[in-house]
């Protein structure tokens, strides 16, 4: 028994078998390329997203822009029709009249039209 233990050991194991496991993949082509489109359509939509709320804020910013613009030009516009009622006050166009060109009214000549 101790020479066969000792023959056991001299002589050099040939017989080793190495077994090659094919461990399969968990996640299968198909899953990945679902995976995949998800991916790529989440992140279109969120770019449309973000490019829609981009548009909105420009939007809004010519918006309060063109809202400052009319309400100076309301404010020329008071100003030129207040000139325009002081302008165009009957005593003023008297004045005028009488003084720079000449005229005289005459009660007599004056028609009033009614319509």
């Amino acid at each position: 028994m101790v020479a066969r233990k000792i023959q056991e050991q001299q002589q050099p194991q040939t017989h080793t078998r190495t077994r090659v496991r094919h461990v399969r993949n968990p996640i299968t082509r198909g899953e990945k390329t679902i995976v995949a489109l998800i991916a790529i359509v989440t992140f279109i939509i969120l770019a449309v997203i973000v490019n829609n709320f981009a548009s909105l804020y420009t939007m809004n910013q010519e918006l309060y822009r063109l809202e400052q613009s009319i309400s100076k030009q309301q404010q020329v516009n008071e100003g030129l029709t207040l000139q325009v009622i002081e302008l165009s006050a009957p005593d003023r166009i008297l004045h005028i009249a009488s003084e720079q060109l000449g005229m005289s009214l005459d009660d007599n000549k004056v028609k009033v039209v009614q319509n």
